[in-house]
């Protein structure tokens, strides 16, 4: 009987491009863009892209592209990465640890107030008089949270753009971006260490990347667990997770950016999603 290879990572071509036509003269184009950390996963750049420094910021990375071009002009950011994700699971059947465990100190600094994260709005302050919201054990409130939004979010559909955690209170319609979103938001609220990842979700059989966000929080037992209650996934960093960045203070970093742009240069993005190859342990 032949046993089936194991699958170890994806490799995701991307081939995006930028199309520039300037007014006059040979404009400096400066871009920022993310490439994939080394969190959760081992990151394997083979084929670069052309012109592009690979810069780091806390546990975040990104290519930065800088280079005078002609008036009429295409930047290609084509580059092939291989990601091997860092399987791991945190069982809800285990302890979690208490709330009031975690250091008091790292409490404050997730209590800031965001657009996308309201943690001042009154109408999302009034869920944290519930009694399940005061709970001092962590696995149960996370439990008791993933209801809560599942009940709340009664129209699961893609968005158009990012609604953020009040209106989808109101609303009960969101897509990935509002599961998070309300998550992390109501976390705060309750003092507790949470922040939002971004990147692709592979389906399995299809291989299909789709631009996915879910979120992390912190344990005083397990340091940070995934959380994507859109997926109804508790505690799993499994193989289809491939992470492109992480939003803790900054609840909006841009994919992609272009820095200083002149009024007098047109842009337009040309962004497939990646083509996605399945990689395999060699036999030995």
């Amino acid at each position: 009987m032949q046993t089936k290879p194991q699958q170890i990572g994806w490799q995701l071509h991307h081939q995006e491009h930028l199309f520039i036509r300037a007014n006059s003269g040979a404009p400096t184009i400066r871009l920022k863009f993310y490439h994939y950390p080394s969190y959760r996963q081992t990151v394997l750049l083979t084929q670069p892209p052309a012109d592009c420094k690979v810069k780091s910021k806390k546990d975040n990375r990104f290519f930065f592209f800088s280079k005078k071009v002609r008036t009429k002009t295409t930047i290609s950011l084509e580059r092939i990465v291989c990601i091997y994700p860092t399987l791991s699971t945190v069982s809800p059947q285990t302890s979690w640890g208490r709330i009031s465990d975690i250091p008091r100190a790292l409490q404050r600094k997730y209590k800031q107030s965001f657009t996308y994260w309201p943690v001042d709005s009154p109408a999302l302050k009034n869920i944290s008089e519930e009694s399940w919201f005061t709970t001092d054990d962590l696995r149960n409130w996370a439990s008791a949270i993933y209801t809560y939004i599942n009940n709340t979010i009664q129209y699961p559909e893609k968005q158009d753009k990012r609604l953020g955690a009040d209106t989808v209170l109101r609303t009960g319609t969101g897509d990935c971006d509002e599961f998070t979103d309300l998550f992390i938001t109501l976390a705060r609220i309750r003092s507790l260490p949470a922040r939002r990842l971004t990147g692709y979700y592979i389906h399995p059989g299809t291989n299909e990347a789709e631009p996915h966000a879910w979120a992390e929080l912190h344990s005083p037992v397990h340091g940070w667990i995934p959380i994507d209650i859109a997926l109804r996934n508790i505690g799993n960093h499994t193989i289809n997770y491939v992470i492109g960045k992480i939003e803790e203070f900054n609840p909006a970093l841009a994919d992609y950016q272009i820095l200083r742009q002149n009024l007098s240069v047109h842009t337009h993005w040309e962004r497939p999603a990646p083509l996605v190859t399945p990689l395999f342990k060699k036999e030995e």
